[in-house]
């Protein structure tokens, strides 16, 4: 049954991140309709009562284990992944270490109301997994000056942040999804022989509903595409700080 659920919760997540990101459903029409899912991956404000140690809660209680560690001090972030002892895509977890930012950047971040303990029920916890209270829009500007994932936060906040296909050749997709017309990232993370090589489309846009009405377009989510060797398991940190980027708005 934990199992099941753990499909059902996956299920759920890829169905709504799915319909926000038209570069995931071409991936998947050209797999052929279905595609291995190498992670998925979740971002976070470190407070307490939140990020990471929460986060990661539901999947423990459906199976996963904590399995890697990681830190990216030039953006502030800390990251784990979580394992399935039956297979399932591993889970990517970063959180943002508000103390290392400046006071007015945490006076904004304070505005993210607190992470509401995830509920058991399967349906109600893919819900959970939500964008936050409409953002004033100065503050995701201003704040989106000194951190992008920041402002990623109080745009979106506990929305999946992207899913990832595994392939055999991330060469070959990468120009097979530019052929197919979607914009990509400009080049491979990890040389040729790496244990981990990853790419990625560009982050597809989404209207942020605004506090006092209207909306801004603002990048949401990628979707990545990643080839690994068989014994390898985990992350590169140099790569992995690198798809943090993809959420930055173009000049």
């Amino acid at each position: 049954m934990t199992t099941d659920s753990a499909h059902r919760l996956l299920d759920l997540l890829w169905e709504r991140y799915a319909a926000e990101v038209p570069y995931a459903r071409t991936f998947v029409q050209l797999s052929g309709g279905r595609f291995r899912n190498d992670h998925v991956a979740l971002r976070s404000l470190a407070r307490p009562g939140g990020g990471i140690a929460l986060f990661s809660q539901p999947f423990i209680r459906l199976g996963w284990k904590a399995a890697g560690a990681y830190t990216f001090p030039d953006a502030h972030l800390s990251a784990i992944y979580l394992s399935h002892p039956a297979g399932l895509p591993r889970i990517f977890i970063s959180e943002l270490k508000q103390e290392e930012l400046s006071p007015r950047a945490r006076e904004l971040l304070a505005r993210l109301p607190e992470d509401p303990a995830p509920p058991e029920d399967v349906d109600a916890l893919a819900a959970w997994f939500g964008p936050p209270p409409p953002p004033d829009e100065a503050a995701l500007l201003e704040l989106e000056k000194e951190s992008q994932y920041g402002a990623w936060l109080l745009a979106f906040g506990r929305k999946v942040n992207h899913f990832t296909g595994s392939v055999d050749d991330v060469e070959a997709w990468q120009k097979r999804m530019r052929e197919a017309g979607v914009p990509m990232k400009a080049d491979i993370e990890g040389a040729p022989g790496t244990s981990l090589r990853q790419t990625a489309t560009q982050a597809a846009p989404l209207p942020v509903p605004l506090r006092g009405g209207g909306s801004r377009s603002w990048p949401y989510a990628y979707f990545e595409i990643a080839q690994r060797t068989a014994d390898f398991d985990g992350f590169l940190g140099p790569q992995a700080r690198a798809l943090f980027d993809m959420t930055k708005r173009g000049e």
